[in-house]
């Protein structure tokens, strides 16, 4: 399926689905000058092009639509009803997918997707503690919270989600199931999502359709208290393994799990003392932040680097296996750009249900501009999400005005010529970026900087 017919298909659902969704909600209960088509549009293309627009700015752009209305008529549209509208469009632009044309990188090449996954919570007004549920008790910060579950193939950059759950939702509770991961695929994620019970299943995930079992491969950190085993059953006591020289590696052959296990490769690398004092410091404000404070083991460990994976030697050496863990870096990107550039965590306002219709109609304008990006430079290894991100901010109102007056096809091919023009990260000498690992190969020297 080609970007534009992707946009046909959100133009579908911004003109023609939201009048019946309206209706479902309760959002529209009799027709007005302000019609649901030109509200939602208003509202997502608008908070797109400036995350910190005003009612009034959102007017003015009612009038591309040749809608003329006031603030004030804005404003009373946020209602828990119109909440509840743009989450279902939320949901509905999350379906449409875009498989593009793989990246050209040998290494992630030989899985048939390299998914990513991860979350980002954003803390909401204690008023909307019955709709999203945080990790704080009732009085307390953080009592309502929504945290958004994404997966992100790395190599086509088609992205799954966002998936909305509770706040105080825990990452292996994530609403994406194994069975979603295709044959022959990669999964990469923090030791938030770490689980001995979710790895193995990963590993002999069946597919429903034949009953076969279906190879998948995770790279991931060793979770601290996690017990592996040799070949023979016996407890593997990392203690007299790991490698005291900086820069040591040391792989040898585990068992993940006492019962059923799967065998996986275990890889331990030194790593120098000022990267291990970083690490020691996060962990110790991180516990600090949640009450806790951490033990002398977990401090202790910081001092190597232990991934496991069940990808065979044959398909990666070790020096590939921690670039690919660093791919778990990128999603981290992704969120940045979403609340640095699109700002889904900030709003002008109190009404708690303009809140939740802001957050949900700026993770609809990130929806399509990955559409863009996917398309526009994705095949480029070495593009800037940021930049592009910029661009298409600045030119986004084009694609509403498209949807209203027509020339859709023209519009997207022209949108995706200002793309590739000046949206390239720089290649770095000192501390090269992961693409250009994946690129040019690991210098796992520099790598013990930056894991």
């Amino acid at each position: 399926m080609s970007l534009t017919q992707v946009m046909e298909q959100y133009q579908s659902i911004l003109e023609e689905e939201v009048h019946d969704i309206a209706y479902e909600t309760g959002a529209v209960k009799r027709k007005g000058k302000l019609d649901a088509t030109t509200f939602v549009q208003l509202t997502i293309f608008g908070f797109w092009q400036d995350p910190d627009i005003r009612l009034s700015g959102l007017a003015q752009i009612g009038g591309r639509r040749e809608v003329y209305v006031t603030e004030s008529a804005i404003s009373q549209r946020f209602t828990p009803e119109c909440a509840n509208l743009f989450l279902r469009i939320m949901q509905r632009l999350a379906e449409v997918r875009l498989e593009g044309e793989k990246v050209d990188i040998p290494l992630l090449k030989q899985f048939s997707e390299v998914i990513v996954e991860d979350s980002t919570s954003v803390s909401l007004p204690a008023a909307l503690a019955g709709i999203w549920l945080g990790c704080g008790e009732e009085g307390w910060a953080n009592e309502s919270a929504v945290k958004a579950f994404v997966r992100w193939n790395m190599l086509n950059g088609e992205l799954l989600g966002p998936r909305l759950t509770n706040g105080r939702t825990n990452d292996h509770k994530s609403p994406f199931s194994i069975e979603e991961l295709p044959e022959y695929s990669l999964y990469v994620a923090d030791l938030g999502f770490f689980a001995i019970e979710r790895l193995c299943s990963i590993a002999r995930c069946k597919n429903d359709e034949n009953k076969k079992s279906g190879k998948r491969y995770f790279v991931s950190r060793l979770q601290p208290h996690t017990n592996l085993y040799n070949r023979k059953g016996h407890l593997l006591e990392l203690k007299g393994i790991l490698p005291q020289q900086v820069g040591q590696v040391c792989e040898i052959g585990a068992v993940l799990g006492q019962k059923n296990g799967v065998p996986v490769r275990l890889i331990l690398l030194r790593v120098p003392k000022e990267v291990a004092e970083e690490r020691q410091a996060r962990i110790i404000e991180k516990a600090k932040d949640n009450g806790n404070e951490p033990s002398k083991e977990i401090l202790e460990l910081v001092h190597w680097t232990i991934v496991i994976t069940n990808i065979p030697r044959k398909m990666a050496n070790y020096e590939e296996i921690l670039v690919l863990l660093r791919l778990r870096w990128q999603i981290e990107r992704l969120f940045r750009l979403w609340k640095e550039g699109g700002k889904i965590d900030e709003w002008r306002t109190k009404n708690p249900y303009r809140i939740l219709c802001e957050i949900y109609a700026k993770m609809c304008a990130m929806i399509i501009q990955q559409s863009f990006i996917q398309e526009g430079c994705w095949l480029d290894p070495l593009r800037s999400i940021v930049k592009a991100a910029a661009c298409l901010r600045r030119e986004c109102n084009r694609i509403m005005v498209a949807f209203y007056e027509g020339n859709l096809e023209n519009t997207v091919q022209s949108l995706l010529r200002t793309l590739q023009s000046g949206y390239r990260i720089d290649r770095r000498a000192a501390y090269p970026s992961t693409a250009q690992l994946l690129l040019d190969g690991l210098d796992w020297q520099l790598e013990l900087l930056l894991t």
